[in-house]
């Protein structure tokens, strides 16, 4: 008989929808937590020597984007871009942000990036100890 009264209300009908509608904004917020830019990728921002990934993990850019890394000062890389080591003479630096950056182009060991997901990986070190202390990351992007 309570059980009647209470569907008959339509209480427990608002309690439901109440409740769906919680749970629906607590996924929104979780995605966004959870969301897969720089700024939130703990792999970047919980280590004081990268600054920056370019381009972002999971970005969507032109087969002739850049590639490279934002490092803490002190820091040198070595890249490869899908298997294939970038070579020092090929990479620009930038010493006053420590930014290493790759440019895709003719004549170079990559011409351009691959049409679909392309991967970067990053080893770097401190100058002063060499690549004998370093630390590899690796993060991937599509191209079109």
């Amino acid at each position: 008989m309570l059980i009647s009264r209470i569907l008959e209300s339509g209480a427990l009908r608002r309690a439901v929808l109440g409740l769906a509608a919680l749970a629906g904004a607590a996924t929104v917020v979780l995605a966004l937590l959870l969301a897969d830019t720089d700024g939130n990728d703990v792999s970047v921002t919980g280590n004081a020597s990268i600054d920056a990934l370019i381009p972002p993990r999971s970005a969507e850019v032109l087969s002739q984007e850049t590639v490279g890394i934002d490092l803490a000062q002190g820091y040198e890389v070595r890249l490869v871009l899908n298997g294939v080591e970038l070579p020092a003479d090929q990479l620009r630096h930038s010493p006053d942000i420590n930014r290493y950056s790759f440019r895709p182009d003719r004549g170079k060991v990559v011409e351009r990036l691959r049409a679909e997901q392309n991967c970067v990986q990053a080893t770097y070190w401190p100058q002063e100890v060499g690549p004998s202390d370093s630390q590899t990351i690796t993060w991937c992007f599509a191209a079109s």
